[in-house]
């Protein structure tokens, strides 16, 4: 072999090194690869151990992911910065495509913000179907975030700071949570429409032994909460209002400028619960294909009051609530660009929870003799159609085809092998179809939106005791329910005045299925709106509007011994309900107003509304005794009941500081009473604020306080014993932080990891519903302390 002179091997040799030796670049991407690997590890682990058993926190093991996230190298953050910052730039170039309401909302809101500081508004679509500003929207809407449902482990409960919507009064449970709109909610789920992706959801599945909408709220983008009368873009059942629930795309869970990757969450509350997540998406700019799949699992164990309330059977006293909650999420979404301005999407979303649990989950707190164990499901398939070419103005269409199933399935047996076994179930498939068209007539400029909706509904529900089934006499049973409406938004005075005109057609039909009963009926129900702006965004609003409800099956046919408080007689001649509403308010947004670049927003609305014909239950016959020794019962329309009150909100944003507060009022009475009805409704204030003390960090404050209420009846007897309703004010005071340690490059982690801590109820202060007595052991949740961590890479 030739040799090799000693230079000649000292540079070979030397070259050979180098050239095996990684550069900067790739000691940044293995650790940045490694990091994130780790994570995933990490995520996957506490997820599969929540598979098994609710053994032992996991504080552990997020705290081992928040060391690993700042102890990578800083050069590793620098590279990496770099890679991303390019990255950046190159998705700035080709921005998100939106969905076309979203795409519209500048021209529906004011020119003023968007224009002058570059400040987005906040839009509201369920409104009127048409995107409008939420300042000058011609009634009372909220949107609740992405960040309001980070602060909490469920949507509920991320509901509680909103005007016009109260919220617990239940034992804490996923599975039975209270909620109000406007007067409505929880036993009365029939008169709010709560939609996910545009698919009703019965909360109560008709039993009112559970509560839930059953969304996840990591899975959502957004909730539009609109309070007061609604049914021109809905149907029949708006009432008490519309909560609208989004999901997300899988755009949602890239990083910035990506077109492939993941996301991954770990959650832990001390008061019991954990969760997390794990997503995969692919949306590459350059191909007209989308694919999202998404997986969570989650547990929650026995639930800490706020004090004690009451003892066990052995005289110790007790602040817990028993329970057992495991929860598995899929979702899975493609869609597909069939050409430049059509779009079909379809999506399949699954979710169950194994419970074991008490047999009404809101107001029985412990176990007993006898746990019972349930599953509580939802299913709900759908595609979605868009076709939005862009140079006809006459044509933007949405459509959607929907199957949704959900059910609540539970029973016990007891030592003595005696049980109950009750499953309710509901049923739904539907299709919706919508337009949106712009035209002038002169100088006035419109925007119409029109469009039908179709649902067909089965309930059914399967009662055995002892193996002996009952009979309901109202199921199963069938909804048919078609809708035409129309909405038109005319703008006039070069924007300064905006009126809405619309209107719904509904025929709906009730049917029982052994019995061959039928109710069919149509309805007719008017909106007038207008928006006047009478200086640079100061706003007066005016609207009055129509809603209805049909009656439902159990309420014109239901027979029998159903519950063990009356022997129901049915009533054929119900009518439906109404309620004729009016809005009057004002709202003011100013930039520049004591510094540049702040912005203050504040809305006022006063409502005042008359529903005439609500249905009730109350006593029949009386006097007489049924077969089991029970007052007779039947549904009747009560004459009228009259609701009025005031819904406030405003904030102030100042570069890293921010302020909001809320207030309003509910008062319901029953006319014919001069009674509360369904309940005394305490004034709620609501304070928020926030500072970004450096880049990447976020401090928040959050108090809520209802006042004392004055209820009306002050009192209630059971068994020749007075109850008085709550007559307190109570106060809950929430903190957290979000920290991102790489606020404007990418980390070990990815670009977007997060690090979110908080304490919900910080001073493990009491809340009682004012529907409650003072003797009620729904107390509210104690203190809860819960460590957030989220990436995206």
């Amino acid at each position: 072999m030739r040799g090799l002179c000693p230079t000649q091997s000292a540079t070979s040799l030397e070259s050979l090194l180098m050239a095996s030796r990684p550069s900067h670049d790739e000691i940044a991407v293995d650790a940045c690869v490694w990091a994130r690997i780790g994570f995933c590890v990490i995520a996957f682990w506490e997820i599969s151990s929540m598979c098994t058993a609710c053994s032992g926190p996991s504080l552990s093991r997020l705290a081992l992911a928040v060391l690993l996230s700042v102890q990578v190298a800083p050069a590793a953050y620098a590279q990496a910065g770099q890679v991303d910052a390019q990255g950046q730039a190159v998705a700035a170039q080709k921005p998100r495509a939106q969905p076309a309401k979203a795409a519209q909302a500048a021209q529906a809101a004011p020119a003023q913000g968007s224009a002058q500081e570059g400040v987005l508004p906040e839009v509201t679509v369920v409104g009127t179907n048409l995107p409008v500003d939420v300042q000058s929207y011609p009634g009372s809407v909220s949107v609740v975030q992405q960040e309001d449902l980070g602060r909490t482990s469920n949507v509920i409960e991320a509901m509680a700071a909103v005007p016009g919507v109260t919220t617990g009064g239940d034992s804490g449970r996923s599975t039975g949570q209270q909620f109000n709109i406007r007067g409505f909610g929880y036993q009365s789920e029939d008169r709010v429409i709560i939609l996910q992706d545009g698919v009703r959801r019965s909360t109560a599945l008709y039993s009112n032994h559970v509560s839930s909408f059953r969304a996840d709220h990591d899975l959502l983008r957004r909730v539009e909460i609109v309070k007061g009368a609604s049914s021109v873009q809905h149907g029949g059942g708006g009432i008490g209002g519309v909560v609208a629930m989004t999901n997300k795309d899988a755009r949602d869970f890239l990083p910035s400028g990506q077109q492939a990757g993941m996301a991954a969450k770990l959650r832990y509350e001390h008061n019991n619960h954990r969760e997390g997540y794990v997503a995969g998406a692919w949306a590459p700019q350059d191909r007209p294909v989308e694919l999202l799949a998404y997986a969570k699992r989650g547990k929650t164990g026995d639930i800490r009051f706020s004090r004690e309330y009451g003892a066990n059977r052995q005289g110790q006293p007790i602040d817990t609530a028993d329970n057992r909650e495991n929860l598995s999420v899929a979702y899975v979404q493609g869609a597909v660009r069939l050409t430049g301005d059509q779009r079909l999407a379809l999506s399949h979303y699954d979710y169950r929870i194994k419970n074991k649990t008490t047999w009404q989950t809101l107001y029985h707190t412990n176990y007993g003799e006898d746990p019972i164990h349930g599953k509580l499901s939802q299913q709900d398939t759908v595609l979605k159609y868009q076709f939005l070419p862009a140079h006809n103005p006459w044509l933007q269409l949405e459509a959607s085809a929907y199957h949704s199933r959900a059910a609540y399935d539970r029973g016990y047996v007891s030592a003595s092998g005696a049980g109950i076994q009750y499953k309710n179930a509901d049923q739904r498939s539907g299709l919706r179809l919508s337009n949106e068209s712009h035209f002038e007539t002169g100088a006035i400029a419109h925007r119409l939106a029109s469009g039908l909706s179709f649902e067909r509904r089965e309930e059914d529900a399967v009662y055995r005791r002892n193996g002996k089934l009952s009979d309901f006499g109202s199921m199963p049973n069938t909804y048919k329910d078609l809708g035409l409406y129309a909405h038109l938004e005319s703008r006039l005075w070069q924007g300064r005045l905006t009126t809405q005109i619309g209107g719904r057609y509904d025929r709906f039909q009730r049917q029982i299925h052994n019995r061959q009963t039928r109710y069919r009926d149509t309805h007719f129900s008017p909106r007038l709106g207008a928006s006047l702006e009478v200086a640079s965004g100061l706003y007066l609003l005016a609207n009055w509007s129509e809603a209805f409800r049909a009656p439902t099956p159990h309420e014109t046919s239901i027979e029998g011994p159903v519950n063990p408080h009356y022997w129901y007689l049915p009533n054929p001649d119900l009518r439906p309900e109404t309620i004729r509403e009016t809005e009057l308010g004002a709202s003011l947004t100013r930039y520049g107003l004591l510094a540049s670049g702040d912005v203050l927003r504040t809305k006022l609305m006063y409502f005042n509304g008359r529903i005439k014909d609500l249905i009730t239950l109350r006593e029949t016959r009386k006097g007489e005794v049924s077969p089991d020794d029970t007052p007779y019962g039947h549904y009747v329309n009560v004459d009228r009941v009259k609701r009025h009150g005031i819904e406030w909100q405003g904030s102030y944003e100042r570069g890293p500081f921010g302020l909001g507060m809320s207030y309003a009022t509910l008062r319901q009475i029953d006319q014919g009473t001069g009674k509360n009805t369904p309940q005394t409704f305490a004034n709620k204030l609501a304070l928020n604020t926030h500072l970004s003390p450096r880049a990447g960090l976020k401090l928040g404050l959050e108090v809520n306080h209802w006042f004392k209420p004055k209820p009306n009846p002050a009192s209630t007897v059971s068994r020749g014993k007075t109850y008085w309703y709550v007559r307190k004010d109570f106060t809950i005071t929430n903190v957290y932080a979000i920290w991102q340690p790489n606020p404007h490059g990418s980390g070990a982690f990815g670009r977007d990891f997060s690090v979110r801590v908080g304490i919900n109820n910080l001073f493990d202060a009491s809340y009682m519903n004012a529907r409650d007595v003072e003797t009620s052991s729904r107390v509210g949740k104690g203190r809860n302390v819960y460590v957030n961590l989220e990436t995206r890479f």
